[in-house]
């Protein structure tokens, strides 16, 4: 280099809290319209896989087709049906593969100091977070 540089970083305390969606805030949208379920997140989590992993399926558990959104600082999930809701239970399914921005997983944190064992094949793991549309 023909001068000096530097590169300021600042960090923060080791985040070792799986993201949880037992805790995530979900605002149900009424039925008849095709406004958007809304998660808050409470963390920023990774967003292409917010885009991927994450869908609503209906109170049979049948996947529902829409368009997700993603909002500011990847805090924000919203999903927008194709059709207009009906009233009813509904699921907002999440694979465990979802990260937070440490590498944290759903049930996992990413520093741990055990040995598992390797699967064969990946395996696609869910976990579901009911809201209900009046």
């Amino acid at each position: 280099l023909a001068q000096e540089y530097r590169k300021p970083f600042r960090v923060g305390a080791a985040d070792r809290e799986p993201p949880d969606p037992r805790k995530w805030v979900i605002r149900a949208p009424q039925a008849s319209t095709r406004e958007p379920v809304e998660v808050e997140l409470g963390e920023p989590l990774d967003r292409a896989l917010l885009e991927r992993v994450v869908e609503v399926a209906d109170g049979r558990g049948v996947r529902i087709d829409g368009q997700v959104e993603v909002g500011p600082e990847e805090r924000v999930w919203r999903w927008r049906p194709q059709a207009a809701w009906a009233a009813g239970e509904y699921r907002v399914r999440v694979e465990k593969i979802l990260e937070d921005l440490a590498g944290n997983t759903i049930g996992k944190p990413f520093e741990v100091d055990v040995f598992e064992r390797v699967e064969e094949r990946i395996s696609r793991e869910a976990v579901e977070v009911r809201f209900r549309v009046r």
